[in-house]
This record gives structure tokens, sequence and C-alpha cells, in this order.
């Protein structure tokens, strides 16, 4: 009997250290990956580059090893951890400076399209099909090759295009019209809150305020989700769902 309640007793202590020992290792990873994310920044995560993709993939492997693998020591993945990042951010600033490291890590554009004609070779080259050509083109609302001047596959897989002059959109400038600059609209009252700095930061009062709410038939602050002003002074609002 006591041999039984020892033995009872021994597993869960073993289960409640492997149990802390799995959290543990859950945070490492976890703030580990977070802060080489947060080193990397916002430029090299928005690229899709060969040394991101290996980066990437070794990072979801060696997380996994960290948090699941506790026959070897965790160091081992925590330094791998920590060197996959340094190498991608240290290629970054490599490339930044040199146009030839740039070139062999990050790749170059491929005109594939140049006036209206579809090149073939470079096609061949990076092993695109003109099916997967064309769908590309569709993705960017493109349907006649002949309307395309000029087509660049950029490294990253996605395609750019400039339409030939008769295809291209008409813009207000083509029609010598002025208009005046966009700017970005302000947030006056936020979940019933009135945010007077940003009111008054446009030379707007809170009477003011009030008063075009009222012309929208809305009485009560406290009933607006979201209140936005664009340059013009026109409103957007949206009730709360309650209202």
């Amino acid at each position: 009997m006591h041999i039984r309640f020892y033995a009872i007793s021994l597993f869960e202590g073993v289960f409640k250290i492997s149990l802390l020992n799995l959290a543990l290792r859950i945070l490492i990873a976890f703030t580990l990956i977070w802060s080489m994310l947060r080193l990397l920044g916002k430029k090299e995560m928005g690229k899709l580059t060969y040394s991101n993709m290996a980066s990437a993939a070794a990072l979801g492997s060696l997380a996994s090893g960290l948090m699941t693998d506790t026959n070897n020591n965790p160091i081992y993945y925590i330094i791998a951890l920590i060197a996959f990042p340094l190498l991608t951010y240290i290629i970054g600033i490599i490339s930044l400076k040199s146009p030839y490291a740039r070139k062999v890590f990050e790749g170059e554009p491929t005109l594939v399209i140049s006036h209206g004609k579809i090149l073939e070779k470079n096609l061949k080259h990076m092993r695109l099909s003109t099916d997967n050509l064309m769908q590309k083109l569709r993705s960017k609302k493109v349907f006649n090759i002949s309307d395309v001047e000029f087509a660049f596959m950029e490294p990253e897989g996605k395609i750019s295009i400039l339409l030939d002059s008769k295809n291209q959109p008409v813009t207000p400038k083509d029609l010598n019209i002025f208009v005046n600059k966009s700017e970005l609209p302000i947030t006056v009252i936020k979940e019933g809150t009135i945010i007077e700095k940003n009111l008054y930061s446009k030379n707007f009062t809170k009477d003011w305020l009030e008063t075009q709410l009222k012309t929208n038939n809305i009485s009560n602050v406290s009933d607006v989700f979201l209140c936005q002003v664009d340059s013009s002074g026109s409103l957007y609002v949206d009730l709360k769902d309650s209202k």
C-alpha cells in the first residue's frame, strides 16, 4: 500500500515538473521569436526573400524542438533560434550597402512582357508557364497582353505592370483639373467619448461637433461608437450596435 502511494506521488511530481518544464520552454521560445522578429523589423518581415524563407522554416522547426525535445539540452535550440534571425539581419545590412550582394541574396526583377510581347526566354529561365503568367495578369485585372507595355516579375514572386498609355486610367492632372491634397480623416469620437485634442487640432469646437451630430439626428454623444472628420469637414458616424 505504501509502495503504491509512493509511486503515485512520484508520478504526480514528475508530471508537474514536466508541465512546468514545458511551460518554461514555450515561454522561452515565444520570447525569443518575438524578440528576433522585432529585431528584423518591418522591412525584412515585409519581404519574402530566400534568406527570410530559410529563417522562417528554421525558426518553426527550432521552436518546436525547444518546446518538445526534453532529451537534449535546450541551450542548443536557444543559440540556433538567436543565430538564424541574426544572420538574416546581417544579410539585410550587407544587401543594403552592396548592390551585388543584394542581387545575390534577394534576386532581381525579370522582364517578362515588353511592348505587348511575351519574352519566352525569360519565362523559361524563371520556370514560369504562360498559364502562370496569365493568372498573375488576371490578378491585376489585366486580360489582354497587348494592353501591357512592360511587366516585371519581382524577386518575391509578384508581378508589376505598366499599361500602355492608351489603357492607363485618366487622372485629374490629365484633364488639367485642380484638386486639393488628400488628408487623413481624424477621429473625434471614440466609443462615446470626444477626443478634444484631435478636434482642436483642426480648429473645430465641441459646439460645432454637437451641431453636426444633431443634423444627423444624433442627440447624445454617448450613442456614437466612432466619428471621423475629413479635411472638408464632412462627418463619418458609426453608432453603437444597441442604437
